[in-house]
């Protein structure tokens, strides 16, 4: 177990986390209702009646690459998650680029988010876009830079609230359905049909969008309570109960939709679950789904600022990033906390200039994704290069870090090539190299000796 070893500066962030704590706030991170106005939207465009398993085969990606993270939180359990996983378990180098990247998912991912919240209030409501986009910006904000403790408290109560509702919700669209159940495979169109490919293909990288709440756990890891085992144990059980619950939700309402006739015409209307919960639902329905879009914002957008402020406060004590970013107030990362205020703000205020609160959010969304597969590929690789000299002890984490690795590759190569937004793809690798020239550029120092040496 590894407990920042080797970080140039002490990691002063003090254990208060516990399992319950990490479990609600990454299930926050999830943003359950949320995910099903936005990503599960857009994968049910994609992939129509198919979309259940769509949501399940991106749930199985996620869960093999939280397998991964589970064994590798438990020998590193200092702050920082992905970026210390490929710090001390590849090399400084490839850390510095994990970092980076996970500062490109991470903020990418709650901006999306704040997006879908802010696509929900001012479609619903008619407000416009910026007082929209305040309601779940300032109250995370606010929150982050209060502590982590106060954040935590407030996830465990409004995520179980929403985890009784998604229950309840699917019990009242099969009551609607009259029980009937529909086979989600009839929807499956041969790989032969290459458009067919491509929208399965992006269908899946939004899906996996729904279940990596998971992500927001690691770079908290320092302030968890006996993290070697409550990290590992948090991060798979939010997958499944996530995922699982997401696909369950799905597949009720898509049966809702099949028992009327419906599916066709409410797919093409761009917004299918919300068409479809006014239908369900009737008069309650635009009530609920502006608080849970409102309070998913917060809780989404606060998870993902906590993990970027820590994942910058991280680096920074290991010389990658000024060492500004290590003041605590009262065991918060204040300033580190300020910069990521910064970069939600630099992102979506332009971006909400020139594009739709929803055509943001499948940008960042798509984006977030791609972010996420790359650094669970760093993740992988780490795990694999760890064990590999236990070869035989260590066999099953070995194979399962390269059944993760494979399948992350896979899908992000193809969500690249498949990408109908060509911009998209060209933006995350641009990311990337911009990301290889900065570690180059930090390895460097006037005397022409490199800090990774």
């Amino acid at each position: 177990m590894v407990s920042n070893a080797g970080a140039v500066g002490k990691d002063k962030l003090k254990r208060k986390m516990s399992f319950s704590d990490i479990f609600f706030l990454s299930i926050g991170g999830q943003a359950p209702f949320l995910s099903m106005l936005t990503y599960t939207t857009a994968v049910v465009v994609l992939t129509a009646g198919f979309a259940p398993v769509v949501v399940i085969i991106g749930t199985l990606i996620v869960l093999l690459n939280g397998l991964v993270v589970s064994y590798l939180s438990r020998k590193f359990t200092s702050t920082g998650g992905y970026f210390n996983y490929a710090f001390y378990g590849l090399s400084k180098r490839l850390g510095l680029e994990t970092g980076v990247i996970y500062t490109f998912y991470s903020v990418l991912y709650g901006c999306a988010y704040v997006a879908g919240s802010t696509f929900i209030i001012n479609y619903l409501l008619h407000i416009p876009v910026f007082i929209s986009f305040l309601a779940s910006i300032v109250p995370a904000s606010i929150l982050m830079l209060i502590g982590i403790k106060p954040s935590a408290h407030y996830a465990i109560v409004a995520s179980s609230l929403e985890i009784a509702v998604l229950v309840l919700m699917f019990l009242v669209s099969m009551f609607f359905a009259h029980f009937t159940f529909y086979n989600p495979i009839s929807f499956y169109n041969p790989v032969s049909s290459k458009q067919w490919f491509s929208l399965f293909i992006l269908g899946i990288l939004y899906a996996i969008g729904i279940p990596t709440g998971y992500g927001s756990i690691t770079p908290v890891s320092g302030e968890v309570k006996k993290a070697e085992v409550n990290v590992g144990r948090a991060a798979i059980l939010v997958i499944i109960v996530g995922g699982g619950l997401m696909a369950l939700v799905l597949y009720g309402l898509v049966d809702v939709l099949i028992y009327e006739g419906q599916l066709g015409t409410v797919i093409s209307r761009g917004t299918p679950i919300l068409f479809t919960l006014r239908g369900v639902f009737g008069p309650f329905t635009f009530p609920v789904i502006i608080l849970a879009a409102i309070s998913d914002g917060i809780l989404a957008t606060l998870a993902f600022m906590l993990a970027g402020s820590r994942n910058l406060y991280a680096m920074s004590l290991n010389r990658l990033l000024p060492a500004n970013l290590t003041f605590l107030r009262y065991d918060n990362p204040l300033v580190a906390g300020m910069v990521t205020i910064v970069l939600y703000l630099a992102i979506l205020l332009p971006l909400f200039r020139i594009e739709s609160p929803f055509n943001a959010f499948l940008t960042l969304g798509a984006l977030a994704g791609m972010g996420n597969l790359f650094i669970h590929i760093s993740a992988n690789f780490s795990l694999i290069k760890i064990n590999i000299d236990a070869m035989i002890r260590r066999l099953r984490e070995i194979i399962v870090g390269s059944v993760a690795q494979i399948l992350s590759f896979s899908v992000l190569l193809l969500s690249i090539i498949n990408s109908e937004n060509s911009a998209i793809g060209y933006v995350f690798l641009g990311f990337v190299i911009v990301a290889f020239i900065y570690t180059e550029m930090l390895g460097m120092t006037k005397a022409g000796k490199s800090i990774f040496s």
